[in-house]
């Protein structure tokens, strides 16, 4: 959704709006000599702030509602470059528009008046260097926007439609278990704060669209190793998820102790999303205490898919 908020810079709107402005001209004859200059210098005056105007509109409006806005996405916008700081910054080109406006309004309020031709150059330049001047002044707020935008734009797109994470320490078989899932490879996408992308499948449940996701550096290491920002983007998927699938590694290959994955199961559980845990590599070892047991990487997820389309059914149906 931030991909279409358009790069600015004041040298760059500077130039566009200068441009259009000198190209304003009157050639009919008819019209007295004074009476032209004085509507060409006004209207290279309104052409010029309209054109800057304009171009930092776009930008303002280009953003989303932040108070409609879906709260995983909300809370994603937060944590990559702080909501405060990004509304604090939008608010400074909406200054700039108005200041600019009320410039305009000034100088023509002016021009009108003057009787004196030199007089109206001079005004004009006198407002053109004032829309300088106040581009000036929201330049870092301009430069503070462009990063934002780049930042913003690594935000995963997800559908908002039935989720299903799937959540587990490294290396059990989250990854298969979604393509097992989906029957399709994952589309992969980047999160802006992690060195991993999020991988996400779909599937079709009695006419439902389900999003499968995995988040691999997010769900997979207990919690109080995390650093802040870690901790709030594990918060924000509570917004996301309908269900959590969490994946243990019974045999112990993934490098994790037994109870190291129950160590983060806990913390999963604390969530209070719905829960369903399965073991994978149940082929090579598995465990009483976990009823479900899978062996993804051959294909044998079935037990795990009627525990998903039971769910699914209450879920539905509700």
């Amino acid at each position: 959704m931030f991909k279409d908020v358009p790069i600015i810079r004041g040298d760059m709107i500077i130039e566009k709006a200068f441009r259009r402005a000198s190209k304003i001209n009157f050639p009919d004859k008819k019209i007295p000599f004074e009476i032209k200059i004085r509507e060409k210098e006004m209207a290279r005056v309104e052409v010029a702030s309209q054109v800057i105007n304009s171009m930092l509109e776009k930008v303002v409006k280009r953003y989303p509602s932040f108070e409609y806005l879906d709260p995983f996405y909300r809370e994603m916008v937060d944590i990559t470059v702080s909501l405060d700081e990004l509304k604090h910054n939008i608010g400074a080109l909406s200054w700039a528009m108005k200041t600019i406006q009320r410039i305009k309004n000034e100088t023509i309020r002016k021009m009108k008046r003057t009787k004196s031709i030199d007089r109206l150059d001079k005004l004009r330049r006198e407002a053109y260097g004032r829309y300088i001047s106040v581009l000036k002044k929201i330049g870092k707020n301009m430069e503070f926007l462009n990063n934002a935008r780049e930042k913003l734009k690594q935000i995963p797109e997800v559908k908002s439609c039935y989720t299903i994470v799937i959540a587990g320490m490294p290396n059990v078989g989250k990854s298969t278990v979604l393509h097992a899932l989906t029957g399709a490879e994952p589309e992969v996408q980047t999160y802006p704060f992690t060195t991993k992308g999020i991988n996400i499948g779909y599937f079709e449940y009695k006419h439902n669209d389900i999003q499968v996701i995995d988040t691999p550096g997010l769900l997979d290491r207990r919690f109080e190793e995390r650093n802040e920002i870690e901790l709030k983007a594990v918060l924000a998927l509570r917004h996301l998820a309908d269900l959590i699938i969490f994946i243990i590694d019974p045999s112990e290959t993934c490098g994790y102790s037994l109870e190291e994955q129950f160590s983060l199961l806990e913390d999963i559980k604390n969530m209070e999303i719905p829960l369903i845990v399965c073991q994978n590599k149940s082929d090579l070892r598995y465990i009483e205490n976990v009823k479900i047991k899978i062996s993804a990487k051959s294909g044998d997820i079935d037990s795990l898919k009627r525990e998903v389309f039971k769910r699914l059914d209450v879920e539905l149906d509700q």
